[in-house]
């Protein structure tokens, strides 16, 4: 198993799920977490890969929710097709804010364990 390749786990895995192939009942999903953020004005929206949990924001849509559950099923087979195993991640999170400057930043954020922290900004 290779530690480095969690590096394009988490930033392509995260890029999947914000990006403009992820679309259920007629709208994409980073529209729903897009909205979520602009009205929170800079409060995190989170979504916890790691640890799998059912428990999400309560503010989620449930198209949000639902893509969500297809996604923490998917992430297993992903990471196995890079060649390494989640069970070495601690955890793993996605954020969506909105910035001072009004723009929306996503950001990847895991750590493993061996102690390193692996986080990436995701354009979208």
């Amino acid at each position: 198993m290779r530690y480095k390749h969690f590096k394009p786990l988490i930033h392509n895995f995260t890029h999947s799920f914000v990006g403009g192939c992820n679309y259920l009942d007629d709208r994409f999903i980073f529209e729903d977490l897009f909205d979520l953020a602009k009205a929170r004005e800079g409060k995190k929206v989170i979504i916890n890969w790691l640890p799998i949990t059912d428990s999400h924001d309560p503010e989620l849509s449930e198209r949000v929710q639902a893509s969500i559950g297809f996604y923490q099923q998917w992430l297993p087979k992903m990471a196995a097709s890079l060649g390494v195993d989640i069970v070495h991640l601690l955890d793993y999170r996605t954020e969506v804010y909105l910035t001072k400057h009004r723009n929306i930043n996503v950001k990847a954020i895991a750590h493993d364990d061996r102690g390193r922290e692996y986080e990436y900004f995701v354009e979208c």
